[in-house]
């Protein structure tokens, strides 16, 4: 058999046909990557947007497609022995999403393993590269070193470039779901010039990905795209209300259910992870065990009441939303900024007065538009560079660093009972 033949294609509804090789298809067809299909893209991002079902399987191959274009553009820079690394490290960028995607990694962000590690996706990623059996095994046999495609997915590879290609401004991975999760959520300022970014990049001095000055518009517009994305779809103020909100339930389902406590330990992720059945582990499951919580007649009626708000939608209220765009993250500082200061002289209050924490929730978060350490290189015919955002013919260099969200969330039972609705009329300047 030829090895034209052994080829499969898959039709995907970015990139139309995606050519998997025969190694591609192999860890596609395992468990590990199989339950990928089991876990949406987009979270809880389907509660606003009908369309944002898509999953994390097909942004995989996505990825995985993008990786093989880049490298065939830039093989004169890439050890061909290095190209399977590549290609697996794109494929498998993501087999370590927790349910839900980010919405349950916060949960378990906070938690600090025996070793002070955060428990985020890019350390189960590289605990499952590492420890599944089955995908363990494979590597092995293939010849592959699974902790240097791990490096290369967290940016700690010794070479410059294959940490660019995946762990960059301008990655793989940020090409492919600004365009599907605009694709599926039907928002349109997601679109970015693809083909133009690609047949224009090209290696910096650094050995970083960079592109040529023909490509600058294309790459203002990436990053525009992203910008755009990150305030109307990934921290829509209801979107992210009900990511929140799926925090807090899954904290107190885990305190509630004796059976479930395991789920606390950091170390049982890890050993579901080296016994196989992580493969087990995805959104079905957490939709079922809060189904399960909402029709238990012995938990506490508000932790059930919760349950089924999030299964209904019927989600936390944002009494207060404001976007800040600044050269400086905004902090729990109040200085500069009187909002945190009323955001958290309502929460002081609310303590004060006995109400549970569970109805509330206070929010300050930081996203860098660009870091001016990542930032993309623009090359010109001359050969000389500049960081885009020192570029003077880019409007980036116009664009604020951070885009910050100060918000308050609250249980919709507060808006009808005192005193709480009487703290946020009284900081609020409005009446609930």
């Amino acid at each position: 058999m030829s090895s034209q033949e052994k080829i499969k294609r898959v039709f995907d509804e970015v990139h139309g046909y995606i050519d998997l090789d025969p190694l591609a298809q192999k860890i596609i067809s395992l468990p590990i990557f199989q339950r990928l299909r089991r876990i949406k893209q987009l979270g809880v991002a389907e509660y606003v947007y009908p369309g944002a079902t898509h999953n994390r399987f097909s942004h995989s191959l996505g990825v995985y497609h993008l990786m093989k274009i880049i490298i065939q553009r830039l093989r004169d820079y890439i050890d061909p022995d290095k190209i399977n690394v590549l290609l697996v490290a794109a494929l498998l960028h993501d087999v370590g999403h927790l349910p839900y995607s980010h919405a349950l990694e916060t949960y378990y962000m906070n938690i600090q393993y025996s070793v002070g590690v955060r428990i985020d996706h890019e350390y189960l990623t590289s605990l499952v590269i590492k420890e599944d059996p089955d995908l363990k095994d494979l590597l092995k046999s293939e010849g592959l070193d699974s902790s240097e495609i791990a490096d290369i997915i967290s940016g700690r590879h010794k070479d410059p470039l294959y940490n660019s290609l995946l762990s960059s401004d301008l990655d793989v991975d940020r090409m492919d779901y600004l365009i599907r999760d605009s694709l599926h959520t039907g928002v349109i300022y997601g679109s970015i010039d693809l083909k133009r970014i690609l047949s224009t990049i090209e290696i910096d001095s650094n050995k970083r990905i960079g592109v040529s000055e023909k490509g600058l518009i294309a790459v203002e517009n990436f990053y525009m795209a992203r910008l755009h994305m990150y305030r109307a779809v990934y921290y829509h103020k209801t979107v992210h209300g009900y990511e929140l909100m799926l925090v807090r339930l899954w904290e107190r389902i885990l305190q509630e259910r004796p059976d479930l406590a395991r789920y606390r330990d950091p170390g049982y992720i890890r050993k579901m992870i080296s016994d196989g059945s992580f493969k087990y582990f995805d959104d079905n499951v957490l939709i079922s065990e809060i189904s399960s919580v909402a029709n238990d007649q012995y938990l506490r009626r508000e932790i059930r009441e919760l349950a089924e708000m999030f299964l209904f939608r019927r989600g936390y209220k944002a009494v207060y939303d404001k976007i800040v765009l600044s050269e400086e993250p905004i902090t729990n500082s109040e200085e500069g900024y009187e909002e945190i200061g009323m955001i958290k002289e309502i929460s002081y209050q609310m303590n004060r007065h006995g109400i549970d924490a569970l109805y509330y929730i206070p929010v300050i978060e930081n996203i860098a538009i660009y870091r001016e350490d990542e930032a993309i290189t623009i090359r010109s015919r001359e050969g000389s560079e500049k960081k885009i955002f020192e570029h003077e013919g880019s409007i980036i260099r116009d664009l604020p660093k951070y885009l910050n969200i100060i918000r308050f969330y609250v249980h919709p039972m507060l808006l009808r009972i005192s005193p709480a609705s009487d703290i946020l009329t009284k900081y609020l300047k409005k009446k609930f």
